[in-house]
Order: C-alpha cells, then sequence, then structure tokens
C-alpha cells in the first residue's frame, strides 16, 4: 500500500494549488487507478485512457474531496466510475475490439497475460477483488469500503477466487 501520509501531505499541496507535487502524488497513486480500471476493462490502451480521465476528474474536483476520506479510495472510485462507463458504450458498439498487451518489457508482458488468464477464470467481481488486494496491496477492509459490501463477503469471495485460480493453473500445467 502508497504512503498513506505522504499522499494526504500532496494532496494538501495540490489543493492549495501548487501543482508541482502532482508528478510525485501521481507516482504514488497511478498503479492502483490503472489496476481499478484494468480489473474492469482488461485492456491496457483502454486503462490509460481512464488514468488520464480519472486524474483530470480528480484535480477538477480537489476543492471538494475532504481529507478525512481516504484519497486513494476517491480515486479508485473514479476510476472504477469511468471504467464502468466506458464499458457500458463499448457494449453498445456493434463490434468491440480488444487489443492485445504490446510491451517490450517481457515482465509486464507475462504480467499481463498472466492477469488476462486469470480474469477469463474469474468472474467480474471475483477478479476486481484479487486485483485490488494483490496488485494494488488494499486490505480486504479497505475493499469492502470501496465495494459497498461486507467484510465477510469480501473475504469470502478473495478465498473461494484464489482457491479457483490455483485449481485452474494446476490443470494447465
Amino acid at each position: 500500500m502508497q504512503d498513506e501520509e505522504r499522499i494526504k501531505e500532496l494532496f494538501r499541496h495540490l489543493k492549495n494549488n501548487e501543482l508541482n507535487y502532482f508528478d510525485e502524488f501521481y507516482n504514488l497513486t497511478k498503479q492502483s487507478v490503472f489496476y481499478m480500471a484494468y480489473s474492469i476493462l482488461k485492456n491496457s490502451d483502454l486503462c490509460e485512457d481512464i488514468l488520464q480521465e480519472t486524474y483530470l476528474k480528480f484535480l477538477k474536483h480537489i476543492n471538494r474531496i475532504h481529507l478525512e476520506k481516504s484519497i486513494i479510495g476517491y480515486l479508485l472510485k473514479i476510476s472504477k466510475n469511468l471504467s464502468l462507463n466506458l464499458l457500458k458504450k463499448r457494449s453498445r458498439e456493434t463490434v468491440m475490439e480488444f487489443d492485445n498487451v504490446c510491451d517490450n518489457d517481457t515482465k509486464e508482458q507475462d504480467n499481463f497475460e498472466l492477469l488476462e488468464k486469470i480474469s477469463q477464470i474469474l468472474k467480474p467481481q471475483e477478479f476486481q477483488i484479487v486485483v485490488l488486494h494483490v496488485i494494488n496491496g488494499l486490505t480486504h477492509k479497505e475493499i469492502a469500503k470501496i465495494t459497498k459490501r461486507p467484510l465477510g463477503s469480501i473475504t469470502w469471495a478473495y478465498n473461494n477466487a484464489m482457491a479457483k485460480v490455483r485449481r485452474e493453473l494446476q490443470n494447465e500445467d
């Protein structure tokens, strides 16, 4: 999990219109925002667009955000809503095209391939919980708060999802 205190400090600067702190804020939070979008869209190019839109919306409404709230939670909620809206929009289109992830970095490519496999094994809600916990480092309690689901349901869903992934990946070998 990111350094919450540093993020809050950077947020205070940004709220005071000190935009020279944005790069550090962005670098500390972008991975969580990206993977929230990826858990829904499963397309890295679309997620890059959502990433940019998320931060634009965040900066546009920064004066409405209270420091007592989770800044990461707020960013994840924006990313989730934008992703869901895009998914709805694209589902209305007659041709839906999912591009493969193209990246020169083999390790990153392998990670995306593994994520793609996992996304095919799990239901969308299960996949989202796994991404939020494993990649974004959120606790089950934080995930429950963000998704507005009971903590027990999140824990149960995560454990079942991981067991399902293990079974499927072992069967593949």
